[in-house]
């Protein structure tokens, strides 16, 4: 994505990451957020009217929601709401946020199971396998037409080899309708979970939530220290008084009320 897409894909990513749902299954959440961008792109009719800038936002929510409310689960609605709140540069961009919205999901399991690095590297080797192989290559583009069973095929290679995340990853990678070789749809995943293991997390604590606003000025500042990207996973909690508490892997920075007031205890202590 370019321009005015990436913009308002890193606002719904950003948003998605801030605030994640305690009871949602990963693994369902992802296959929902597919299913949605596979229903949209049933219908060009669909993926114009959705991606029409010029028109109103309140008419796409409405087209959204007879569709799949009820269908699919609240936290998947709601982002697909976002989706379509949003300015895209290209109609196929509409349907590039919703399918990474699901990846996104998976690599945020993996992370938590401390593989993202481990799928990274077997998303790139299955990426080359397809390359390396004609057999494989023109089995999957025979079946061209048939994203379904491009995915069953890649699926049934790859069980039993790699993490299952893998396998549901590289298997939708295939399993689009796009014009792109399979082999670079899977390097694609590949390169946007190589970005999302690059980035800083951090963990922080305010006593009310933070606006978007202040969102945005904290990851600029944290960006600048750490020179990358950090996401943000934000808590409320109400014991910090005022202020942040504010951790990025070892090093912790808190500037609660509370901190202040206990240092400043210690050095008339001392």
């Amino acid at each position: 994505m370019r321009g005015t897409s990436s913009t308002s894909f890193a606002e719904v990513l950003r948003q998605a990451e801030a605030a994640p749902a305690a009871d949602a299954v990963p693994e369902t959440e992802a296959e929902e957020l597919f299913s949605v961008a596979d229903a949209i792109d049933s219908s060009n009719q669909l993926v114009r009217m959705l991606s029409d800038a010029g028109r109103p936002a309140a008419v796409k929510e409405a087209a959204v929601r007879s569709l799949f409310d009820g269908r699919v689960g609240p936290r998947t609605l709601e982002l697909a709401l976002e989706v379509v709140r949003r300015r895209w540069s290209e109609q196929e961009d509409i349907l590039d946020a919703l399918e990474l919205l699901g990846v996104s999901t998976l690599l945020d399991l993996a992370l938590r199971e401390g593989v993202l690095e481990q799928i990274e590297g077997e998303l790139f080797q299955a990426s080359r396998l397809i390359d390396g192989s004609g057999d494989l290559t023109s089995a999957l583009d025979g079946a061209r037409d048939e994203p379904a069973r491009r995915a069953v095929l890649l699926r049934r290679l790859l069980e039993g080899r790699v993490h299952p995340l893998t396998v549901i990853l590289a298997a939708r990678a295939v399993g689009r309708r796009s014009e792109l070789k399979p082999a670079r749809r899977v390097e694609e995943f590949a390169r946007f979970a190589a970005d999302r293991r690059r980035r800083a997390f951090a963990e922080v604590a305010s006593a009310v939530p933070l606006n978007e606003s202040q969102q945005a000025r904290l990851s600029a500042v944290l960006a600048g220290i750490y020179g990358r990207e950090v996401q943000l996973n934000l808590q409320v909690d109400p014991e910090v008084v005022g202020g942040l508490r504010i951790q990025v892997g070892d090093d912790l920075y808190d500037a609660t009320v509370l901190a202040r007031l206990s240092r400043a205890r210690s050095s008339l202590v001392a």
